[in-house]
């Protein structure tokens, strides 16, 4: 895992978190963690859920739909979370990078 992760500090707030996420899927800079159980936990790779779709997700979500903790496996890492209607959405950013872990409902 890259080193360049932004931690969550107290000045981050959801609306930081949403456009940065957005912005990332309308340019292109995301990527997916590798991990077991892919085809069923990143919909997003197996193409099963395209990126406007993904956009149109997030973009429903709030600020009560949105939690954050560390990494499992790096602390420094903060992974943000949103689910709306059934669906989970878990990824972190790398700079320039965001990388999704899970979305699938």
């Amino acid at each position: 895992m890259a080193s360049k992760s932004l931690p969550v500090s107290p000045a981050i707030t959801f609306a930081i978190v949403q456009r940065k996420v957005v912005t990332a899927l309308r340019n292109g800079s995301f990527s997916a963690e590798a991990r077991n159980n892919i085809n069923v936990k990143n919909l997003r790779v197996t193409g099963a859920v395209t990126v406007p779709a993904l956009i149109q997700i997030l973009s429903g979500c709030s600020s009560e739909n949105w939690s954050h903790s560390p990494h499992h496996d790096d602390p420094l890492v903060t992974v943000h979370v949103h689910t709306l209607g059934g669906w989970y959405v878990k990824f972190y950013f790398v700079d320039p990078d965001t990388v999704f872990i899970s979305v699938h409902r």
